[in-house]
């Protein structure tokens, strides 16, 4: 009776089917035999569907964290692409700058070397100018050391500048045109009738006073240096007429003149050092 009671008793039961597991676990885990009985082969059955769960599993898990990986590379990729085409971008802006001023460059050479006979020349580069909104005076990176003095001529190829107004060894100071105590004289080019004075009035703007009341000046003719100056030599384009005006006096006109040099985009210069057939530039007048 007292073994009937243990095989009634459902611990007992519970018990004995975990060492059935248990074996068959151990089993399974062995060396693959010859052959299964059928409690074997139900065990193993039993097994599978857990089994190919966990391989589900960790192939997921495998293909995450490859996924996963190769997300970084991309990323990683990506940011070194980027960088490399920011670099590729300032290049190509740098090469941009450096064509755009060997252009400027060639466009100084190319005036220079058109003028052999007529005047001497020395190139300059702008580095500074002067801190105020009308750029009265720039300041050039040559000075003393090649040669430069007061009063002589900067131009462009597009046409006059200003002059020096002060020379160290090794740079000098340009004051321009458009600057209110500048004053030039100068001639309408197609007329040739009338001589005046060009002279500045601040904020880029220039004025062209003393034509006679009789003049037949019209907008857009244009206005160069006279020749008479004892600092500009002739034929220096000043400018073209842009308003004509007569004085309250009625016996005289005067005109606003459209600088031809752009002075706002100034890099480059040209001095004068000398010219032909005229006084030094050193010397004092307009």
């Amino acid at each position: 009776m007292g073994l009937f009671r243990i095989f009634r008793q459902k611990g007992f039961w519970i018990l004995l089917l975990t060492a059935l597991v248990l074996l068959a676990v151990v089993k399974l885990s062995a060396d693959d035999s010859p052959g299964l009985n059928s409690a074997e082969r139900w065990v193993r059955n039993s097994y599978a569907p857990l089994q190919r769960g966990t391989d589900w599993i960790q192939q997921g898990l495998g293909q995450l964290s490859t996924r996963m990986l190769g997300i970084q590379d991309m990323s990683q990729l990506l940011a070194t692409e980027q960088a490399k085409n920011q670099q590729l971008g300032l290049e190509v802006m740098q090469l941009r700058e450096s064509q755009a001023e060997v252009e400027r460059l060639r466009r100084l050479l190319d005036y220079k070397n058109a003028q052999p006979n007529s005047y001497e020349l020395e190139a300059a580069r702008i580095i500074a100018r002067a801190s105020n909104n009308w750029y009265k005076t720039l300041t050039i990176d040559k000075g003393a050391d090649f040669g430069l003095v007061l009063n002589m001529p900067v131009i462009t190829p597009d046409g006059l500048v200003g002059k020096l107004v002060n020379v160290s060894k090794g740079t000098a100071q340009v004051m321009l045109l458009t600057d209110r105590e500048m004053a030039v004289g100068a001639i309408l080019q197609q007329t040739r009738e009338n001589r005046g004075i060009v002279e500045g009035v601040g904020n880029g703007q220039l004025r062209m006073i003393n034509i006679p009341y009789y003049s037949q000046v019209q907008g857009g003719e244009p206005v160069v240096t006279s020749g008479l100056s004892q600092i500009y030599p002739p034929g220096i384009l000043i400018g073209t007429v842009r308003d004509v005006q007569k004085e309250a006096n009625g016996l005289v006109l005067s005109a606003y003149v459209a600088p031809a040099v752009d002075f706002d985009r100034l890099e480059e210069v040209l001095i004068i050092k000398s010219f032909p057939a005229g006084p030094s530039p050193a010397d004092q007048g307009v």
